[in-house]
């Protein structure tokens, strides 16, 4: 991919405010999750909220999360006269049934699994453990629609597990009790929106298109939510009794906070395929794990948290193994001969 200096420097400030904004959506998630709604289960009990509901507390946000992502990017396709096409992929479409599949498993699997990991141990070590998806994509991706790996990429992989593995066996500071929980849901997270990208792949490589039907990475985007959406009310509430919960945080003007903090979601994936679309998805995907380092720079700006020696170290051999990983020294030299 021969990338221009005009495109290559659009590129990489979409992908700059990427993981920015991914990284504040983190931490401003966590800070709500801190309501006492969330951690005080007899006040929790004593407004009719269930056992398995506070227990489960982060699905619920996720619910709103993911339905209000949904209606800021439907508007946007509705000024753009595309939201019809959306529901028209969902229901008339291979693609577009394999994008809802993948939705399933990138959001009420990975984003459920994500928020329960920053309930049980804040954002920061939850964000620099789930960006490591790209790599553990990469290795689903070889062993299943068998694509290669070079060895550049082997190894930036290797580095970023090894981050990965280090920050969660070799945490220090205020370690909470619950530790070990954050670090299972965030593999869980990981693992989910590694399937996410295997399904899609599977589906842009085997699936053709239907009736010429072209579809943009924003409409597949909202149909991702949508599917999301439907399934958090559908199945996921009903299952964790979390309607009492749902109702409280509307009635408490909370659902506002989660209204705001999803838009900076939905920036967050629209600049992502702004992004992909003018520096291709490595460098955009290795831009976006930078989420890692700004959810720590949050945490401590905003709210005071405290930035530990093994926190800060591992997070950046994450993120570098994943830069390793996904960006080809060769696009620069292909750039710089334009």
């Amino acid at each position: 991919m021969v990338i221009s200096k005009k495109s290559l420097k659009k590129g990489i400030l979409f992908g700059i405010f990427v993981g920015i904004a991914w990284g504040l959506d983190g931490v401003l998630m966590g800070r709500v999750g801190m309501d006492p709604i969330f951690t005080d289960e007899a006040y929790a009990l004593s407004l009719g909220v269930s056992h398995t509901s506070f227990a489960f507390s982060p699905l619920v946000t996720a619910f709103f999360h993911e339905s209000f992502c949904f209606m800021w990017v439907a508007l946007v396709l509705l000024f753009g006269k595309q939201l019809k096409q959306v529901f028209y992929l969902l229901f008339r479409t291979k693609k577009g049934k394999a994008a809802a599949l993948a939705a399933l498993v990138g959001s009420p699997i990975g984003m459920s699994a994500y928020l329960l990991g920053i309930k049980y141990a804040t954002a920061p070590y939850a964000s620099s453990i789930s960006v490591i998806y790209p790599g553990v994509g990469a290795l689903l991706s070889y062993l299943v629609l068998k694509e290669k790996l070079s060895v550049r990429a082997v190894i930036g992989i290797v580095i970023s597990l090894t981050g990965s593995f280090m920050l969660g066996f070799r945490p220090s500071g205020n370690i909470p009790d619950t530790f070990l929980k954050c670090i299972i849901f965030a593999s869980i997270a990981v693992l989910g929106w590694a399937l996410e990208g295997v399904i899609i792949g599977i589906s842009m490589k085997h699936i053709k298109n239907e009736d010429h039907i072209e579809a943009t990475p924003q409409q597949l985007l909202c149909l991702r939510y949508f599917v999301a959406m439907i399934s958090y009310a559908v199945v996921v509430l009903p299952a964790i009794r979390g309607y009492a919960l749902a109702g409280h945080i509307v009635s408490s003007g909370m659902v506002v906070k989660y209204a705001a903090i999803a838009i900076l979601g939905a920036l967050t994936y629209l600049s992502w395929y702004k992004a992909v679309d003018l520096i291709g998805s490595a460098m955009g995907t290795a831009l976006n794990s930078t989420a890692a380092l700004w959810t720590i720079i949050f945490s401590a700006l905003l709210f005071g948290n405290k930035i530990t020696p093994s926190l800060a170290f591992w997070g950046v051999v994450i993120v570098l193994g994943v830069f390793i990983f996904a960006i080809d020294p060769k696009i620069f030299k292909k750039q710089d001969e334009r």
